[in-house]
């Protein structure tokens, strides 16, 4: 595996809610714009030009977070993408955020290829499968 992508967010005033922490909401968006910004910096191309110039949507079909210190305006938040398992029609990334050298949150993300056209369940472009495969973990297990 490689080391994990690091994805860094400016976290802003208008991100917090009243206790002047981020608003519960806006972690999953962070979140989601690593793994994007992920497939970006690995693959070249990001969600949008899966979907619209290669037919592939990868819908999220599985999101879960657990919540270890909140996320303030005062430093950057690290966040730490790497995929975890590829699966015969399916994905799981890890995104991790970090700020100020404590970890905010721990995260796991499962999505599914599917034909944009018809929205039906596929297997990733071997292009795809190869790439991931490179960034997993060594000990990532098969699954579909």
């Amino acid at each position: 595996m490689s080391s994990p992508y690091t994805h860094e967010i400016r976290v802003t005033w208008g991100d917090c809610d009243p206790a002047q922490i981020v608003y519960t909401a806006r972690i999953p968006c962070f979140a989601l714009d690593a793994i994007n910004a992920w497939w970006e910096d690995r693959l070249g191309q990001g969600w949008y030009q899966l979907e619209l110039d290669r037919g592939l949507g990868t819908p999220f079909v599985h999101m879960s977070l657990d919540f270890r210190h909140p996320i303030t305006p005062r430093h950057r938040l690290l966040c730490r993408v790497w995929p975890a398992r590829l699966g015969e029609t399916s994905i799981d990334f890890r995104v991790d955020g970090e700020q100020g050298g404590k970890t905010c949150f721990e995260g796991r993300f499962t999505c599914v290829f599917v034909e944009a056209a018809g929205f039906a369940k596929t297997a990733p472009p071997p292009d795809i499968r190869d790439l991931v495969q490179a960034h997993l973990p060594r000990d990532a297990e098969k699954r579909s």
